[in-house]
């Protein structure tokens, strides 16, 4: 049986958001490489790329914002240009088309990519950054954030019931102590493949001679947050991050959590060009074959 963590508890949301904002400033600090230029931060219409645009806004004098898509005018997009309206910042809008991303679908052959929405993100990003000059730029990105907080989905604490029982806590001491078990999974270094897809930006960032600060993948100073109660953090509400944007001084009530490019069917599109060029009937499996071949495949 694991060991369970302990509960981080504080005495109020100042407390908190204090604290957390320290650490990311200590962190976004000592993983700079390019000193005589501001960062420049990776924008989406999300409340933790908000939270690091509020924290680069005072500390480092944050000026330009850079926003990735597919398609102009969704959600997340209308929301970056409100987050950085409201920062004082100028977004750079990106974008790649639809042909573009399946013309270079073989730009995956090789790389660390597994699912589908992987080879979109990977595609997605360094097309369009390739459109832009980020040589020599602090690309400072928000991926990680969720699983730093605790898992949003409903499903993963269905559990509750169990725990409860199992180690004669509450509800809010179960659910908390789902997030952790959730996060150190996560972060287990015997992990023989990587989750999510922050690694991809961090290889696109050095193939373009850039440095990725990936912010939130720092267990050593922020595991606190993931230990924080269920019911102070709220997950599924984002309650912690929105209460680090009021902090702050800024008004977070447009900002959500944002899928990129979720809804625009991009992603049904790559699936049935991915298993036509493959001959598979599973996507990712397709995916596993493009990854492993790449343009030797027939089409």
């Amino acid at each position: 049986m694991k060991e369970l963590r302990e509960i981080v508890k504080f005495e109020s949301y100042d407390v908190a958001c204090k604290k957390y904002v320290d650490d990311l400033h200590y962190i976004i600090k000592n993983n700079r490489k390019f000193q005589d230029k501001l960062p420049v931060l990776m924008l989406s219409g999300g409340i933790d790329s908000m939270m690091l645009g509020c924290i680069l806004k005072k500390y480092f004098g944050l000026k330009d914002s850079i926003t990735v898509g597919c398609i102009h005018d969704t959600d997340d997009i209308k929301v970056s240009q409100d987050t950085a309206s409201k920062l004082g910042i100028d977004n750079n809008l990106i974008f790649v088309t639809l042909e573009e991303v399946l013309d270079n679908i073989h730009l995956c052959k090789g790389k660390n990519i597994r699912t589908v929405f992987n080879l979109v993100y990977y595609l997605i990003f360094k097309l369009c950054l390739q459109k832009t000059n980020v040589k020599n730029l602090d690309l400072v990105q928000g991926d990680g954030a969720d699983t730093l907080l605790g898992s949003i989905q409903v499903f993963m604490y269905r559990s509750v019931p169990h725990i409860m029982k199992k180690y004669n806590v509450n509800n809010d001491e179960a659910k908390t102590i789902i997030k952790q078990q959730y996060y150190a999974d996560k972060i287990d270094p015997s992990r023989k493949t990587e989750k999510g897809s922050g690694h991809l930006f961090v290889e696109i960032a050095e193939e373009l001679g850039a440095n990725a600060i990936m912010a939130f993948k720092h267990p050593d100073i922020l595991r606190w947050v993931n230990d924080t109660e269920y019911s102070f953090s709220r997950p599924d509400k984002k309650l912690l991050p929105l209460k680090v944007i009021e902090y702050l001084g800024y008004d977070p009530v447009n900002v959500k959590r944002t899928i990129m490019e979720k809804g625009t069917g991009i992603y049904e599109i790559v699936q049935e060009k991915i298993c036509q060029m493959t001959g598979k009937s599973h996507p990712n499996t397709a995916v596993k074959v493009l990854v492993n071949q790449g343009a030797a495949l027939p089409i």
